[in-house]
This record gives structure tokens, sequence and C-alpha cells, in this order.
């Protein structure tokens, strides 16, 4: 806990801040705080704005850009502000809302392990030189809508907690990096990540490395030459994404998931991540087939869509389609033992034998054992004896040609899409 601040004067030495960063050089002695000296600037306590702003207002009056360290009380409006050197916030903690909206960075702009404790805007910025935002830390939602980007920017070790990194109609005209660790994810359970509309200019790709995402974050935006590495993909439902999207489930929400999820497939295949891209493109039509249930404009691709995914997960699930050809034999062959076949065939010569046989037309049901095989057996086309000698079993030897030939090759499908490469 902090202790009460103190206005006693510093001790007969000379004045030396805690901090003592390039930010405070020339400053007086300010307070103390928990039995340490401090200038105004880098003072760690709220009771200070009036005094603090005074000083802000000079530093701003003569183009020093230097923060360093600076613990900012209050809300802070830097916004139409022309940085025309480089701007230093290294280790800045921001308590209150933090304003650059439309401010215009000529130089290098540094944020190494700044601390953003409220919201902050970024919104219609300029950068036309490299920023970094290393290590910082954002405890609320950043907003970059609209910003343009005209070189490099760096999010190395950023950590978002419970907050949303809006970078919504950006302009991206050089290389932009994420990259984490293995025990800093960059994005907590909580936070979010959003490019919609955002224009890529450069020829380098977006890159992304160790980190948690979530696709519906690349939704209205072409992801398909962003760079993904050690990423670990959230796969939650499509409903889900679309509630975290903040939209309602209609066509136009279904529709844009569903391209996102391509953009992803396309991106995952060609960098040879199979396993992600097969992921991807069973969301695709996870996607189509809930909007077909909520257009109802054609019931039978939406009839169509719900078995393909029963049957093999879109192609895309090899032990869904084993079970359910597993399934289809097991419950064919159940369906033998409750119908009739042929107990005799009566061999024929002639026409006359012909024309006065007498069929078998009543049978008998077949044995568990010899059920399996006489159902195996029709899966595969073989026309296995006994015939069937009810409508009922011609019924179902009938309905499992169709099917059992139908299942394995969505089986056969699936393994390729696994394996093929």
């Amino acid at each position: 806990m902090s202790s009460s601040p103190s206005t006693e004067a510093p001790d007969a030495v000379a004045f030396v801040c805690a901090r003592a960063t390039s930010a405070c050089e020339t400053l007086p002695f300010f307070n103390k705080h928990e039995g340490k000296q401090y200038c105004v600037l880098h003072y760690p306590d709220k009771d200070k704005v009036a005094v603090f702003n005074k000083a802000l207002e000079r530093k701003l009056e003569n183009k020093d850009f230097d923060f360093n360290g600076v613990w900012f009380p209050d809300d802070v409006d830097f916004s139409g502000l022309e940085f025309n050197k480089s701007a230093n916030f290294n280790f800045t903690t921001f308590k209150a809302k933090t304003h650059f909206i439309s401010a215009t960075f000529s130089a290098t702009a540094v944020f190494f392990a700044a601390t953003f404790e409220a919201e902050v805007s970024f919104g219609s910025a300029t950068f036309n030189a490299d920023v970094y935002f290393d290590s910082a830390t954002f405890n609320a939602n950043v907003y970059f809508d609209s910003a343009i980007f005209g070189a490099k920017v760096y999010f190395d070790s950023a950590r978002f907690i419970n907050a949303e990194a809006d970078f919504g109609s950006a302009t991206f005209k050089d290389y932009l990096r994420f990259t984490g660790t293995e025990w800093n994810q960059v994005f907590d359970d909580k936070s979010s990540l959003m490019f919609q509309f955002a224009r890529i200019e450069q020829s380098d790709p977006l890159l992304f490395h160790t980190l948690m995402l979530r696709p519906h974050w690349f939704v209205n935006v072409d992801a398909r030459k962003f760079e993904f590495i050690n990423v670990t993909w959230n796969w939650r439902g499509a409903r889900r994404q679309i509630k975290s999207l903040g939209t309602k489930q209609d066509l136009s929400a279904l529709r844009l998931l569903a391209m996102a999820y391509r953009n992803l497939a396309v991106n995952t295949e060609e960098n040879h991540h199979y396993e992600e891209a097969s992921r991807f493109r069973y969301m695709v039509m996870e996607a189509r087939r809930l909007e077909g249930w909520q257009g109802w404009r054609n019931s039978a691709s939406w009839m169509l869509n719900w078995w393909y995914w029963l049957a093999s997960g879109y192609g895309e699930r090899i032990w869904r389609a084993f079970v359910v050809l597993l399934g289809i034999w097991l419950l064919a062959a159940a369906l033998y033992t409750q119908v009739g076949f042929a107990r005799w065939e009566t061999k024929v010569t002639n026409e006359k034998e012909a024309a006065e046989v007498r069929r078998d037309e009543v049978g008998e049901p077949l044995r568990w054992p010899h059920a399996l095989l006489y159902s195996a057996g029709v899966m595969t086309l073989q026309k296995p004896d006994p015939r069937p000698a009810t409508n009922a079993a011609q019924a179902f030897v009938m309905l499992e040609t169709i099917l059992g030939p139908v299942q394995a090759a969505l089986l056969a499908l699936a393994i390729r899409r696994k394996f093929m490469r």
C-alpha cells in the first residue's frame, strides 16, 4: 500500500528523481512517495494534476517529446499534435483516457513497456516512421481506426488484458508484427483483435507469431497473405464467432464469416498447415449450413449440406465418416435379421419350368453372423446369396447398395484430404 505523500524538502545533497530519466533532468523536487523523491512528471500519484499539466504544457511548447517513465495522472489529449522529433514514451504510465487522434508522428515513436490503464485512441493518426509497442500493456481498448502506418509497427510481447485492439479501416504501407511467447500469448481470453476493412498495401505480410487467435478477428479483411507462425486457433463454433462479433446471426454475418474462414483456409493450405486448412474448410461449410438454415430459400441445398456434415464432417472428419460407415453396416445387418430371405432357389432348365416354378415369397431372416457377412457383401456390391424374399428385404438391400458405397467414398475423400500431401 502506498504511504501518504510528503512535501518535505529534499536532502541537502543535489536532488535526483527516483526515476532519473532524461525526461526530468532539469526538473526540481516535487514530492516524496513511499520514502522516495520524485519530480512532478514521475511522481506516481494523482494529487499532482494542476502542477503536472503546467509541466506538460511547457514540454509541448518546447517540442520536447521525451516522456520516458512519465506517470500521467489524468486524461491527456495529444490530438492533432505533430511529433516532428522522436517521441519517447518508454515505461510511461497512462492512468486515464489518452487521445492521439489525428496526431502525426514524423519520427520514430517508442512506447516500450508503456502501460495504458484506460482507453487510448490513435484514430486517424499518421505514423510516418517506425513505431514500437514492444512489451506495452493495454488494460483497456486501444483504437487505431483509420490510422495510416507508413512504416513498420511492432507489438512484440505486448499484452492486451480484457482489451480490444481495433485496426478497422487502417492503412498499412509497411510491416506489422505481433509476436508473443509461450508464457505471454499477447491476447488473453477476453481480448480481441479487429482488422475490418483494413488496407494492406505493402508486399511484406502482416506477421502473427506465437499467439492465440480467433478466426472472426479477420472478418472483412483479406488474410490470405498474412503470415501465421506457431499460431494456436481458438475453434469456437460459427454461432459463438458471430456472437463475439457483436452482430446478429443473420445471413450477412454468416456469409462474411464463411469468407473469412475461406481466406484463412487458403492461407494455411498454401503454407502447408494442412490440419488447420482442413479445419477452416470445415468451418466454411458449417457457416454455409447455418446460412441455409437461416434462409430456408433452398431447403434441398440445406438438407444436402446437413447430410454432408452428418456423414463425414464435409469430407474433413475421418473418424466421423468411419463411424457412420460402420453404423450403416451394423444397422443393415440388424434389419436383415428381421426380414425374409429366400430359403431355396429352384433350378430352371427351360421356359416351361420357369413359368411353373414356385418361388419362396416368405423366406426367413438371417442369423447374426450371416447377416453381418451379407451386409458387408451388399455394401461392397457383391450381390450375395440368398436373394431377398420380401419387398421389405429388397428395399433394405437396395438402400444399403446406395448408402454403403457413397459413405465409403466419403471416408476415402476424408482420408485423401488428410494424407494426400
